[in-house]
């Protein structure tokens, strides 16, 4: 059975509980409440109705909730720019670099690739790639390199900086493979002809290009297929120095020992 309201005017606030004369009731406007307490000394103010105190955990789960939602949002944007790639290989491989980016209002920004520069960039890396396999073809041919006399190779060793980048068919006597020098260099008395033995008179510095010293000893004969880098100057067992034309070998072919 419901209680009756509390006299005239039945506005907000604490009455007497119809129940029990000596306990003082919350009235909401419209029903009581079961908010109950004694009823006070006449002189002394109604205390004021309990507030609910506001949770702290509310902002936290703003936070939460906001993040979540951009997290979602950049999962969705990031699914949406992979489905969306096609079979183009460069295409796909454009938008899988896009850069997804949200702030902490949960607005997301996506930067994508200029598609002129990537296609730019990998019309580029096919360039340099079929320039690359020109140079090694146009290195390990044979034909790509000149023969000349032996005059001809003593005017080049004679000034070495001016012929950089020109490519010989040269011979000599490997004077030192040891060591000090490596497999990555050696020391070749050499001619612009297959002359004789003691005819190999040029001093020249051989450091490998594409050809391997492996197995090239010591007074090994050789035939070299080179392009001039320039010159070396080192320093001698006697104390003094010397320059010397220096050449990087392509191609090693050994024809004979002096030994």
């Amino acid at each position: 059975m419901s209680q009756p309201p509390p006299p005239w005017p039945s506005t907000p606030g604490w009455h007497r509980d119809p129940e029990d004369p000596t306990m003082i009731r919350w009235w909401d406007g419209y029903q009581w409440t079961a908010n109950r307490q004694p009823t006070p000394p006449p002189s002394g103010p109604f205390p004021p109705y309990p507030q609910r105190k506001k949770s702290g955990a509310a902002k936290p789960l703003l936070i939460i909730g906001g993040s979540l939602f951009a997290f979602l949002l950049v999962v969705g944007s990031c699914t949406a720019v992979i489905g969306s790639s096609g079979g183009d290989s460069s295409s796909s491989s454009a938008r899988s670099s896009s850069t997804v980016t949200a702030d902490e209002s949960g607005s997301v920004t996506v930067f994508a690739p200029d598609p002129s520069a990537a296609a730019a960039a990998s019309r580029s890396a096919v360039a340099a790639r079929e320039q690359r396999d020109r140079e090694f073809r146009r290195l390990t041919n044979k034909a790509s390199y000149r023969n000349v006399t032996s005059r001809d190779w003593q005017l080049v060793a004679k000034n070495p900086d001016a012929h950089k980048g020109e490519l010989y068919v040269i011979y000599g006597r490997v004077v030192q493979a040891d060591a000090a020098t490596g497999t990555f260099q050696i020391r070749v008395n050499t001619d612009g002809q297959q002359v004789d033995l003691y005819d190999f008179d040029i001093n020249t510095i051989v450091t490998t290009g594409l050809a391997s010293f492996k197995e090239v000893v010591e007074d090994d004969l050789v035939t070299l297929w080179v392009g001039v880098t320039g010159s070396e100057t080192y320093d001698t067992t006697m104390g003094g120095s010397v320059t010397a034309p220096k050449v990087e070998a392509n191609i090693v072919e050994v024809y004979g020992n002096a030994g």
